[in-house]
This record gives C-alpha cells, structure tokens and sequence, in this order.
C-alpha cells in the first residue's frame, strides 16, 4: 500500500498560516507533509503543530541560495562553499527537530557567471560533505533532477544524471529525489526508471503534466505509474506536490482507490 504526503506550501492554500495547513492536510487523511522552504517558519512551531497532529515529515528540503533562502545554488557555486555550509547546518537543525525521511537537495540552476563544467566539481564535493554531515544524524541526502523547461539552466535534468552523481561520490547516504511532474518532460519512461533505480529512489513527487494540477487533470497516467510503484514495493512516500485546481480537499477524489 502506498503512503501519501501531502506539500502544504502548494495544497490547503485555503488556509493563509502555512502551519495551520499540517493540521488540514491530517484532516484529510495524510500522515506527513513536506514544505518547499521551511526556514521562515520557527522550527519550534513546526515542532508544535507536528506533535499535536502526530503527523510525520516526508521530506525537509535545503535552501539553495545564499544566506539560508532561495536562490542560485550555492552548493555549485565556487566561493560560495560557505554559504552552502551555512544552509547545510540550518537544515541539519531542522531534521534534528522535524525527523523527516530525507534531505532533498534540489538541482537548481548555478549563478549565472558559472558554467555547469565549473559547477559539477564543486556540487560533488559538497554532497559529499551533506551525506557525511547527514549520516550523523540518520537522514540521507536526495539529490532531485529538474527539467530545464520548468526550471531554467538546472545543473541535473534526469534520473540518470543523478544516478551518476551518486556512482561517482559513492557515499552509503546518498540518493534520488525523483519529481515525475519534472521527469515526465525530460526523460520519459519513469516506470522503468523508479523500477530500475528503486534501491536509490528516497522520496517521489507528483503533479500532472501540463498545469502542475493533481493526478487526472493533464497527460500523465497515473493509475499506470503508481500501479507500478506499488507493484515494485516501493515504501518510501509519494509526495503531493501539486497546484489544486480547486478546493484542496475536493481535489484529493483520485486518492481514494489508493489508500
């Protein structure tokens, strides 16, 4: 049986306090939640609101850009080893506190002025430092491809990518973040893909191509890919990281023939 999380930063957009959302999204029946940027809420309120709901954390993704927010990713940036510490240990802080099941590293674009031949030696040297840094605490590290079309210029734009990342840096506490609303443009195939890198594969997330709605409302088949990701026994969670096209809860119909 698969496990939902629900992205509460996309889905109960209804509720304006992005905490409140944890305790929506338990109503509704999930039993985690993940944000995309955690680092302007305090970690104690986090803290509060998953406790009162008992509800757990899929995934705590770093910030990319300097001075712990969004941005270009430092963590490609050479010079900016810093910063990425900086944002390394904030997110530390919050695994410690919020215990999810994994560290998403999301591939975003380098600053402009660095070529992805610059960055590529630079962003594996500091996944080696996050999965060392993270094994301390039992939290892998998840590397995520994004396609290019979605997010400009992005230094990993498929699963294969990623895979190649980790066979070279070869760290037991790396793996694969893999976002089929991103790799349905940009590698297809992504039932073969999960089934060939299950072992790797830490969390999934899901949207519908093109609109980013939820399952049912673009070109994906998702009674075909979740099918199969039950089939392979896949037991990791699969994220909702998807933009309602209406009321949150009403949109969460297709669900039910899952749970």
């Amino acid at each position: 049986m698969l496990k939902f999380s629900a992205n509460v930063t996309m889905m109960f957009n209804e509720i304006t306090d992005p905490i409140e959302r944890i305790k929506a999204a338990k109503k509704a029946g999930f039993n985690a939640v993940e944000f995309i940027f955690v680092y302007d809420m305090p970690i104690a309120s986090l803290v509060a609101a998953t406790e009162k709901n008992e509800i757990d954390w899929s995934v705590v993704n770093i910030a990319v850009g300097e001075g712990v927010k969004m941005g270009p990713l430092v963590a490609a940036a050479p010079g900016k080893e810093r910063a990425f510490r900086e944002n390394l240990a904030a997110a530390k802080d919050y695994c410690i506190a919020l215990k999810p099941s994994a560290l998403v590293v999301p591939a975003y674009a380098p600053p402009d002025d660095v070529s992805k031949k610059e960055a590529l030696p630079i962003f594996k040297e500091n996944m080696r430092i996050a999965a060392e840094e993270m094994s301390d605490i039992g939290i892998p590290v998840i590397i995520e491809a994004l396609n290019p079309e979605i997010r400009p210029n992005s230094l990993l734009t498929t699963t294969e990518e990623v895979m190649g990342i980790i066979e070279q840096i070869d760290h037991p506490n790396l793996g694969i973040e893999f976002d089929a609303y991103h790799m349905y443009g940009t590698e297809g195939h992504m039932e073969e893909t999960v089934t060939k890198y299950l072992p790797y594969i830490g969390n999934i997330q899901i949207a519908d191509v093109p609109g980013r709605g939820e399952p049912g409302t673009g070109d994906i088949d998702y009674d075909s890919f979740l099918s199969t990701l039950d089939r392979i026994g896949y037991d990791k969670w699969v994220a909702l990281e998807y933009v309602p096209t209406g009321d949150t809860v009403k949109t969460l119909e297709w669900i039910e023939k899952w749970r």
